[in-house]
């Protein structure tokens, strides 16, 4: 209510200290600064001091939380922006992420689709597209992990000893809830990550050791099934139809998670795929959602 102090901490780590990791050390600094932690600043600085990991940036890190307590107007300042910032354009950053995620051919591949949306629809078709195109797989998560641990180690020093939480669906198995069983991975993983990283290239082809698991044949038939509607319906366009296309190409949005939530997912995105099918080829007559 009253004591309620509100601050940009994400931006105002990534700005004074590089990194928005920082962001909860700066919000402690806050708390401490306000009077809501019993403790002593000799006390806090001790345990950040023990703790080893990156000592003099969270140092610096609590302490730039307690100025910008102390001196709110100040720090809102330091992280306004000074210029406005054009907007990245929504295909070429997807197109650079598919490079990084495969290779140029998919990122060609994937705009040369895109270019066949009409302006209005072109935005749907980047994002709807981009997300059947970097399914996450067993060689994304590696690519992704070896990231994490990559500026983990820039940031961190000592010998980090991270536990991995996966579900490799080679391992089969689910939890009480039904979802896929989750394991832990000591750092021994690493290694395994960085081969699989490698062997990114081999996605999608007749040597892709995954390609026979039903979710991956599920996620290459979901691609050819929204290329194949894209190619028949954006060059039909009008405007009695460009509602029912739009929510064609953005339904891969509603398709999250993993496992049985999103079977789950593509089980009703594929219901109102029949239904705005059927719209389409009466002209664009609008049709009701499907209940959920």
């Amino acid at each position: 209510r009253e004591r309620l102090a509100m601050f940009d901490a994400t931006e105002l780590a990534r700005r004074a200290l590089g990194d928005s990791i920082y962001s909860n050390m700066v919000v402690l600094g806050a708390a401490w600064q306000a009077g809501y932690l019993p403790l002593s600043l000799d006390a806090i600085t001790r345990a950040i001091t023990l703790n080893g990991a990156g000592v003099e940036a969270n140092l610096r890190a609590f302490q730039l939380g307690r100025w910008a307590m102390a001196c709110p107007d100040e720090a809102a300042a330091f992280v306004a922006p000074e210029v406005a910032v054009a907007a990245p354009d929504p295909v070429a950053a997807r197109a650079a992420h598919l490079r990084d995620y495969q290779d140029e051919t998919l990122a060609a591949r994937y705009r040369a689709l895109v270019a066949q949306a009409p302006e209005g629809l072109r935005e749907a078709v980047a994002k709807g597209y981009h997300r059947l195109l970097a399914y996450k797989d067993e060689y994304e998560v590696a690519r992704l992990h070896l990231q994490t641990m990559a500026r983990a180690r820039a940031e961190f020093e000592g010998d980090l000893r991270p536990t991995f939480h996966l579900a490799p669906p080679i391992l089969g198995g689910t939890d009480p809830d039904g979802r896929p069983k989750k394991r832990a991975f000591g750092p021994w993983i690493i290694p395994v990550f960085r081969g699989l990283a490698w062997m990114k290239r081999l996605r999608g082809t007749a040597l892709d050791p995954f390609g026979w698991l039903p979710e991956r044949r599920e996620e290459r038939a979901l691609i050819a099934r929204y290329e194949a509607d894209m190619a028949e319906w954006l060059p039909k366009v009008t405007p009695a139809t460009e509602a029912l296309i739009r929510e064609l190409a953005e339904q891969p949005l509603g398709m999250r998670g993993y496992g049985p939530v999103k079977a789950q997912a593509v089980a009703a995105a594929a219901t109102r795929r029949v239904e705005l099918i059927e719209a389409l080829r009466a002209g664009g007559a609008p049709v009701p959602m499907a209940a959920e």
